[in-house]
């Protein structure tokens, strides 16, 4: 650097201060912008490594369902209240309105229909809220689900896919109280195979076993 420096200052000698800007663009803007680079990927290292957000402990995705963050987070808070973990650790969605097959939703985002298989590929989703027609979709795509058989779900009506357990019946769930279902058609809770968190997925199924109440719908 000290050697460019020098160089510039003799090869300007003499010039005004706008011919010593020209000269400089003119013969050392690829240096500029390698050092502009390189300093931009030290801010980025930093900013990705230092400041980054810790990842969710448990993402659970409800998949059309009404768009309400303020039931979402509800959702989050209450949970967080049972299982201890910090609400900012988790993230309870209902961003997920989707068109499939004969199932065709007016204004609906693409985007969302990216998002949850994206999520799903890298293992970002532990449990989805879903109709069972789109479970059947995800599974003609070929996507799996956990087998649940020996998770804890007494008092819950189960879902038995190819003779596995893999989903609960969301209807007898504490979970159906925050649910609508205009389509009519049955709701499922399963937990997509790629997900991790098995730990924080049986408090969830703890927390919306029959009988137990929410704490913001004021029930007892």
């Amino acid at each position: 650097m000290r050697h460019y420096i020098r160089e510039i200052r003799q090869n300007t000698a003499g010039m005004s201060v706008r011919d010593k800007a020209e000269y400089i663009l003119t013969y050392y803007w690829y240096h500029i912008l390698g050092i502009v680079a390189a300093v931009g990927l030290i801010l980025f290292l930093i900013i990705y490594f230092g400041f980054r957000e810790d990842p969710p402990l448990f993402t659970c995705a409800m998949v059309n369902q009404e768009i309400n963050y303020e039931r979402d987070g509800e959702l989050e808070k209450d949970f967080s209240e049972a299982s201890g973990i910090d609400p900012d650790r988790m993230d309870i969605n209902s961003d997920y309105n989707i068109s499939y097959g004969d199932t065709k939703l007016e204004g609906v985002n693409e985007s969302s229909y990216e998002k949850f298989f994206f999520k799903w590929q890298n293992g970002e989703l532990d449990a989805v809220v879903l109709p069972e027609s789109f479970y059947q979709y995800c599974r003609e795509l070929g996507g799996t689900f956990r087998s649940i058989a020996g998770w804890d779900t007494e008092g819950m009506s189960v879902y038995e896919d190819g003779g596995e357990v893999t989903a609960v019946d969301v209807a007898d769930t504490s979970l159906a109280d925050y649910l609508d279902n205009e389509m009519g058609e049955r709701l499922l809770l399963a937990f997509p195979d790629t997900g991790g968190h098995e730990e924080a997925c049986q408090e969830f199924l703890d927390f919306i076993k029959p009988g137990k109440a929410f704490a913001s719908t004021g029930s007892e």
